[in-house]
């Protein structure tokens, strides 16, 4: 198994307009707290963004598609942040959710749910042994969004467009896994809005 320690990463806020600047008050608007990253440049495909360090409440998910694994992995973390937890406290989970998604064949998904800034200091620890709670580092990363409903299909099909744009841009990025980020709005699935993101290596590529 890889170990993936370049999770993504972030600095959290209390209140919308504390992360005005990071470009992500749109997609978090009906989140009490989301994660904030600083945009360190962009062209007309992705943007390359920089996120700060956090705990997060994380679970590992055996399954044969991105689907099977959200389906199986997010209800675990939301019990975690609805009580099941030492402290028996509902915490507020932070935006988005993020899926780390390998590229082999017997892939094993890591699930992650940010922790909010109240409990950085001292996170609960989960009461289910599937759940646990991790600090990740700093990080990069290739970024770019759509909307709509997440579905494998939708998601491998922009994973490939940016990993094109990124090799023509000569840039250098971890290939075996990928981040898949979720904002979830109210309303239909259209108000959805997802993030693929691949972990830059060296120095960033932004020229168009």
């Amino acid at each position: 198994m890889i170990y993936f320690s370049g999770l993504v990463v972030c600095l959290l806020v209390l209140t919308a307009e504390a992360y005005v600047e990071s470009g992500s008050e749109a997609f978090c608007a009906d989140a009490k707290q989301c994660l904030v990253y600083n945009v360190t440049c962009k062209t007309d495909d992705y943007e390359v963004r920089s996120y700060e360090s956090v705990y997060v409440a994380a679970t590992l998910v055996n399954a044969s598609t991105l689907e099977e694994a959200q389906m199986i992995g997010y209800p675990r973390l939301l019990a975690y942040f609805n009580g099941s937890n030492d402290m028996g406290v509902s915490i507020d989970p932070v935006a988005p959710g993020l899926v780390i998604v390998p590229h082999n064949k017997e892939p094993e998904y890591f699930i992650q749910i940010a922790l909010p800034a109240e409990y950085q200091q001292e996170p609960p620890l989960p009461t289910d042994n599937s759940v646990f709670v991790t600090y990740t580092p700093p990080t990069t990363f290739y970024v770019v969004g759509y909307h709509g409903k997440k579905t494998d299909q939708k998601e491998r099909k922009t994973i490939e467009s940016l990993s094109r744009d990124l090799d023509s841009a000569g840039a250098s990025y971890i290939k075996e896994y990928h981040f898949s980020a979720t904002y979830i709005k109210p309303g239909p699935a259209r108000n959805m809005y997802n993030e693929v993101a691949f972990y830059v290596m060296d120095e960033p590529v932004c020229e168009d």
